[in-house]
């Protein structure tokens, strides 16, 4: 703020940098092009949520530099640095989920993560090359405590002043503290981020029931629920009873989790992307999406679960949706489509079969219980 003669005075602010966690990775193993529209969508998002008391400071490469004038009360911090998440995960997902793309940029948007440091102290704005930037010791001390040695890898990292919005929180808090050499030692407190993305994904996970396929294969198998649903999970496992994939590859995320994507190769060469969308461990399914010829169909998945009988076997199911980009496709291309994606499930499902009664050490049971078009 200026004053007569020239004369500034500092003004009181809240400073949060949201930063863009395996950025640099990203970056190095993908299309630029690609990977450019992803991040450009992704701060999009964030800045829209921030519209109103929030302003733009600065854009440094992975990272968005936010502030608001004044102390903000902890429940308002807590509530915007929670909005800012909340959008960043759900534009991830919805990257991966909705691109017909299997670029690498395009399947591991979901290894993407979002950490954050939230500050608070006197700030002044100076003009260089037209543009305005914040300047003074305490944005220095903000920007200083990117580079720290908090373990996790999505958190939101609170200095002392804003260490009230942790208990606000409910989320786990740890104390930590770093020296740096020209701010010398800073104490503060980080927050878990990992229960906030939990809810995030619960909340948007879908699931093919066996009534709502449009193509199903079940089958009655001797072994454990417990031993089918690790078969189903487990890529080196799925290796094994996949009758109908020659290679199997991890693309991206993490082995087992929602946002995993896996490329196979089906009979005949046909190459399909398969991403985690959702997840029941308790009931014993998952729910892939699938990339398979992206200018005819979309919103495919498929749900795979194995849900226990009484005696101690499992009764398996495979459970596919999918629709036509255009309605001329339905009627030339889907019968088609479908009896090839049938005799596929058919043979992967004998596969799960002989693959979890052969683990359990039981005898080759009943046949495929049945399957069904509609």
């Amino acid at each position: 703020m200026a004053l007569a003669g020239g004369m500034r005075v500092t003004s009181e602010g809240t400073f949060v940098l949201a930063d863009i966690g395996g950025y640099t990775t990203f970056l190095s193993e993908v299309g630029i092009k690609h990977a450019k529209e992803i991040t450009s969508h992704l701060f999009n998002g964030m800045l829209k949520t921030s519209r109103g008391r929030w302003k733009l400071a600065n854009v440094m490469g992975d990272c968005l530099f936010l502030y608001a004038e004044g102390r903000e009360p902890p429940d308002e911090l807590l509530g915007q640095l929670r909005a800012l998440y909340e959008r960043f995960r759900v534009a991830v997902t919805d990257i991966t989920g909705r691109s017909s793309c299997p670029c690498g940029a395009c399947s591991r948007t979901g290894d993407l993560g979002l950490k954050f440091v939230a500050h608070a102290g006197e700030y002044d704005v100076q003009e260089i090359g037209g543009r305005r930037e914040l300047i003074g010791p305490e944005i220095v001390v903000a920007h200083r405590l990117l580079k720290n040695s908090v373990p996790l890898r999505e958190y939101a990292l609170l200095t002392r002043d804003l260490a009230a919005v942790a208990g606000a929180s409910g989320l786990p808090a740890h104390e930590g503290r770093d020296q740096y050499d020209d701010v010398g030692a800073i104490d503060y407190v980080y927050l878990d981020l990992a229960p906030v993305r939990t809810e995030v994904e619960q909340a948007r996970q879908v699931f093919v029931s066996e009534d709502e396929a449009r193509l199903s294969v079940t089958a009655e198998i001797d072994a454990p629920s417990e031993v089918v649903w690790d078969a189903l999970m487990d890529l080196d496992k799925r290796r094994e009873w996949y009758k109908t994939v020659v290679p199997l590859e991890l693309l991206g995320g993490k082995h087992s989790e929602i946002g995993m994507v896996h490329r196979c190769v089906h009979d005949g060469g046909l190459k399909m992307i398969h991403l985690t969308v959702a997840i029941d461990r308790e009931g014993h399914r998952t729910t892939e999406k699938i990339w398979l010829l992206p200018r005819l169909l979309k919103d495919i998945y498929i749900t795979m679960e194995g849900r226990p009988l009484p005696g101690g076997g499992t009764r398996a199911g495979f459970y596919r949706a999918l629709k036509p980009v255009l309605p001329l496709v339905s009627h030339a291309l889907i019968p088609l489509i479908l009896r090839f994606m049938r005799k596929s499930m058919e043979k992967d499902m004998r596969g799960l079969k002989e693959f979890c009664e052969r683990q359990a050490g039981a005898p080759a049971g009943a046949q495929t219980a049945g399957d069904r078009e509609r």
